[in-house]
Formats: C-alpha cells, sequence, structure tokens
C-alpha cells in the first residue's frame, strides 16, 4: 500500500483527507475506507427511522400475531421486549466501532479474521442477506399483486405463465424487484432520506388503521380475549430467543450504518428508541388490529391464524376500497423499506469487500446484489420452505458465533483500538499467517457447530432452538481461550 493510501486511512480520523484520490488494490475500495469526519452525518432521528423502516415487515407482523395466539397479548408483548432489550447491547456493542472508526462490517471484521479470513463470515453473511432480500421481494410482489387485483380482478385472470410464475405474478414481481433497485441505486444517503419518510409513515398508516378496527370492535375488549394455550416459562424462554434470532443478522450489518453517525450518543438513542420502542409499539400495532379484525369479522379460531398476515387482512376490507388501497400501498412501502435497510445493504458492502477492483462502485455492487437475489428463485419453494428456512437458521447461529469473535476481540482485547492503514495492507497487524487468523476461524466453527449438533440430532435441538445464543457466547470463550494462550507462547 503506498504512502498516499496509507495516509487516505489514517490512524488519526481527524487527518484523514477527503479529498485524497486512490487507486483500489487487492484489499482497498474507497467505499469500505473509514468516512471522514464531514461525511459522518447521520443524527439519532436516522437512526430511529431506520429502524422503523425495518420492523414493519410482513413476517415480524406475522410473528407478533402469533406469539399473541400462543401466550396472550401481555404475555407476547413482555417476549418481544425482553428479546428486543437483550438484542440492543449487542447492536450497540457492534455499532460502537462502526461509529469510532466509520468503516462497514466487512473492514470492520479484519482486526478479529485477518484481512484474507474476514472473507468466510462476509461471504456467510452475504448468503444469509440475499436469501432475505429474495424472500422479501417475492413477498413485496405478492402484495403488489394482490393490491393490482382487488382494483382490477381481470388482472389475476391472465392465464400465460413465465419463469414458473403466472404472468400477471411475475410482472409484479419484478417491477418490485425494480423499486427495491430504484431505492438503492443512487447510495446511502438516498436510503437514509426514504426510511426518514418510509418509517413514521407506515407506522401511523398501521397505527390509524389498528385504531379504526379497534373502533369497530367495540374497544379493545377484543384485544384481551385471546388466551394464551402454550404459555409455560421453558416455551416462553424459546420465544425471547425466536424473537432474538429473528434479528440477529442486524448485530453484524449495524457497522454499515453506524459509520455515518456524528456521535455514540446518536447511534445509542437512535437504536434504542428504533429496536425496543418502536418495534414494541409496531407488535402492539399487529396484534390489535389482528384481534380486531378475528372479532369484527366472527373469524373462527381455527382459521384466525390465517389472519395475523397483513396481505389476507388487506381482502377483508374491499368493502372499503380507500382502506384497502392505503393499507396495500403502505404495505408495499414498508416492504420495501425492510428489503433495502436489512438486506441488500450489507451485500452491496460484501461484494464490494470481496471484489474492490471489479466491483469498485456503489451502483455496480448495487445492481450485482439485486441479481444474485433473483437466482434464488423464491417462486419455486416460496410455499414449501422449511427445509431452507432451517439452513438459513443454520447460517444465523453462524453469524452468532461471528459476533461473538467481533465482540471479544474488539471490546476485551483490542479495547476498542484499531490501526486503520493495516485493515487494507498485507503484512501488517492484520495479516495474521498468509493473511488469516486461525484462532478466530477456529472459535467461529466451534460456536457454529454446537446448533449444528443439535439441528442433526433432534434429543438435543434445545442447542439448535437457542443457537444464536449459545454461538455468540461459546465463540467469545473460546476465542479469548486461543488469544490468550497464544500471547503465552509469544512470551520470552
Amino acid at each position: 500500500m503506498s504512502e498516499q493510501e496509507i495516509n487516505h486511512v489514517n490512524l488519526d480520523l481527524t487527518e484523514y483527507n477527503q479529498g485524497t484520490t486512490v487507486v483500489p488494490d487487492s484489499y482497498y475500495n474507497p467505499n469500505i475506507a473509514p468516512l471522514p469526519k464531514n461525511a459522518k452525518t447521520w443524527t439519532w432521528i436516522n437512526y430511529a427511522t431506520i429502524w422503523a423502516g425495518m420492523i414493519h415487515n410482513v413476517p415480524a407482523f406475522m410473528l407478533a400475531g402469533l406469539l399473541t395466539f400462543e401466550f396472550g397479548p401481555l404475555i407476547a408483548l413482555m417476549i418481544i421486549a425482553i428479546a428486543y432489550f437483550t438484542l440492543l447491547i449487542a447492536l450497540y456493542l457492534n455499532g460502537h466501532i462502526g461509529t469510532k472508526w466509520g468503516i462497514p462490517f466487512p473492514s470492520s471484521i479484519r482486526p478479529m479474521f485477518g484481512i484474507r479470513g474476514a472473507r468466510v463470515p462476509v461471504i456467510m453473511r452475504a448468503i444469509s442477506a440475499l436469501f432475505w432480500f429474495s424472500v422479501e421481494t417475492y413477498a413485496g410482489g405478492l402484495i403488489l399483486d394482490a393490491l393490482i387485483s382487488i382494483f382490477y380482478p381481470s388482472w389475476s385472470t391472465i392465464s400465460a405463465d413465465l419463469l414458473g410464475m403466472p404472468l400477471h405474478l411475475t410482472i409484479s414481481f419484478f417491477l418490485f424487484w425494480f423499486l427495491n433497485v430504484l431505492v438503492l441505486f443512487k447510495g446511502m444517503d438516498d436510503i437514509k432520506k426514504f426510511e426518514l419518510i418510509a418509517g413514521p409513515l407506515v407506522i401511523i398508516i398501521l397505527g390509524g388503521l389498528m385504531i379504526h378496527a379497534i373502533t369497530l370492535a367495540n374497544g379493545l375488549s377484543s384485544l384481551f380475549q385471546i388466551r394464551g394455550n402454550n404459555v409455560s416459562l421453558p416455551n416462553i424462554a424459546l420465544a425471547i430467543s425466536t424473537m432474538a434470532g429473528f434479528w440477529a443478522t442486524l448485530v453484524l450489518n449495524i457497522p454499515d450504518f453506524t459509520r455515518f453517525s456524528r456521535s455514540q450518543k446518536d447511534q445509542l438513542i437512535g437504536q434504542t428508541i428504533g429496536l425496543p420502542i418502536l418495534t414494541l409499539l409496531f407488535s402492539f400495532i399487529a396484534v390489535g388490529l389482528a384481534s380486531a379484525v378475528i372479532y369484527i369479522y366472527n373469524i373462527p379460531s381455527n382459521d384466525a391464524i390465517n389472519y395475523v398476515n397483513p396481505v389476507n387482512i388487506m381482502y377483508l376490507f374491499t368493502d372499503n376500497p380507500y382502506i384497502t388501497l392505503i393499507l396495500g400501498i403502505s404495505l408495499v412501502i414498508a416492504t420495501i423499506s425492510v428489503n433495502v435497510a436489512a438486506n441488500i445493504v450489507s451485500p452491496v458492502y460484501d461484494l464490494i469487500s470481496l471484489f474492490p477492483k471489479k466491483l469498485n462502485t456503489w451502483s455496480k455492487s448495487a445492481i450485482v446484489s439485486a441479481i444474485l437475489g433473483l437466482l434464488y428463485a423464491p417462486w419455486l419453494w416460496y410455499n414449501n420452505a422449511s427445509s431452507i428456512e432451517n439452513v438459513i437458521n443454520l447460517i444465523g447461529a453462524g453469524l452468532g458465533s461471528v459476533a461473538g469473535v467481533m465482540i471479544a476481540h474488539y471490546w476485551i482485547l483490542g479495547k476498542t483500538e484499531i490501526k486503520l492503514a493495516d485493515l487494507f495492507k498485507p503484512n501488517g497487524r492484520y495479516w495474521y499467517v498468509s493473511g488469516y487468523n486461525v484462532n478466530a476461524l477456529v472459535a467461529m466453527i466451534i460456536g457454529f457447530s454446537v446448533p449444528v449438533i443439535g439441528f442433526l440430532i433432534p434429543k438435543l435441538s434445545l442447542l439448535y432452538d437457542y443457537g444464536w445464543y449459545l454461538g455468540l457466547f461459546l465463540s467469545i470463550a473460546i476465542y479469548l481461550g486461543l488469544e490468550r494462550k497464544r500471547e503465552v507462547k509469544m512470551e520470552p
């Protein structure tokens, strides 16, 4: 790495030269380099609205409803609160590195795994994120297709097929995919502006619809008529783990966003408002809307579970076209919002990190990421996806072990200090052995193996059920043990 490039990633961020022109090498690209202070403009409001834009998605809506039917509304909200407050701790710990050093995940993982070894967790994250991008894109296509069909019934009668889907659904799917790319294409600043509007808007609209539904149901009494049928401490503990695991990948993604923060205070306050508080609000809206609709339309208990899906709720309001239209548009905006922020920003950074010469701009990597998401062909397995969901849950557990290594190295061993220049040059502090830190890879593999054992051996399924937590804490302990043993060997 040249002196010019080293100056570009100087340890002292106050001396960082925004105007330096750098030619990317095998390990460097300006998109994954530390940001100068004048580019770090995000306030707590931006982080609150980013989370507001990520939480109101169809799976989160359905999960809140399912918890309500299983445990009752009060215990369901308690489970959600505990899960997200504990998750907030991990998010803050990993978000700190992005704020302090201005680097995204692919760069922030290099001190732990080595410059080359970091490619392993980067690839793991990209695979998981692109899977969820494909899922949400197909779900968004279904919402858009349903909305068009409600107002133009002839739309759904198109009999031709394309790519294994009815033509009308194929058009809706690719139209929704294009809307995602449109938001993503110009970069993080445009995503920030979109989330600033979309996140609060959708919560306000869905909240208004919930109030309208509860009014039709003659008050909140309909909500509290639901009684949980599976209440026990083991089931509650498992539900907390499931809820935490739902957003576990965001623990790795968060430096991609906090690198733009003006201060640690901004990212902490914004995430505290956005994750536990707004998530609880959205969950209350989901629970209230589903419960009121079930009461209003006298939906039998054996069919009630289908109405935790907001798309099905949309069909119930077809007698009022304005409500249907508002709900449908809100769901489209909400799905774009979560898909861009939670699922596609991370693989854009990941691909730039993996191919810094070829994918040397945000727009190139964005297009490639969106196209790779299509290759998952979600329309072929969306309705029978249990086996694939198991694979993704295992990947999520693997990402928990990555997070553990990050936290152990950055907070305990490194004391939050990093040599920025060495993140991008061979033979520096983070080169280890041929670019790999074997200790980090071993800790990650062992932490990941525990949930795999639980997946393969049904009698040990608890290991799989609590996979993210186990992977996190095991990898912390193993990594610290291996690193301290290495320090002992190096002593004279």
